[in-house]
């Protein structure tokens, strides 16, 4: 699975009125998320594609538009909260910007599979997440939750666990930049969260 994030400022952002409706039936196409920055005007909007090819086509579509680096990510994880069932009301995206050196990319990504998902993956409120790869190993985490208090819980949480052994401080230090953003649209077209770990 790939996915292309849009990322626009102003009030017209790519998700100041949800998703773009001109999207609907385009071939490839499994889901899209809206998102509209807390107490700001900046819109992201994720688009989640079967293919790279199909995701590079709807790029493609978008040339004239500022997108974020890296533009076509591939989706390395996604996984479903206990309220998977339910709707997001909030998110929180965080940015690790490339190019990133293999080694640190790999530590990035065991301790967010063994230490810190298990961490979090019993929360109430979390309703999934998405781990973004860009060609320069550098990535996008995406936490949907029901409640910022829940996105809260789950960066306490995360804070509070320890390293694994073998684990280098010196590799992980931490994202370039957090947002906190309202959902404004969520639409999974025929798929799920778990249907499409698989793809």
């Amino acid at each position: 699975m790939y996915a292309h994030l849009e990322k626009a400022t102003g009030r017209r952002g790519p998700s100041e009125d949800g998703p773009d409706p001109r999207m609907d039936g385009l071939p490839g196409l499994l889901g899209s998320v809206a998102f509209r920055q807390l107490a700001g005007t900046a819109g992201v909007q994720l688009t989640l594609w079967e293919t790279e090819a199909s995701a590079t086509a709807f790029l493609g579509q978008r040339a004239g538009l500022a997108a974020l680096p890296g533009e076509v990510y591939e989706v390395t994880a996604a996984e479903d909260g206990p309220a998977s069932a339910q709707v997001p009301a909030c998110a929180r995206l965080m940015y690790f910007d490339g190019p990133r050196a293999p080694e640190q990319a790999a530590a990035a990504d065991r301790a967010g599979r063994q230490r810190i998902w298990p961490a979090i993956s019993g929360l109430s409120g979390l309703v999934g997440a998405y781990v973004l790869h860009g060609r320069d190993l550098g990535a996008v985490i995406i936490t949907l939750a029901t409640s910022v208090e829940t996105l809260d819980a789950a960066e306490r949480a995360a804070m509070s666990t320890e390293l694994m052994p073998g684990e280098d401080p010196a590799l992980l230090p931490g994202p370039d930049r957090i947002e906190i953003h309202h959902v404004t649209g969520y639409h999974l077209a025929t798929a799920t969260a778990a249907d499409m770990k698989g793809r």
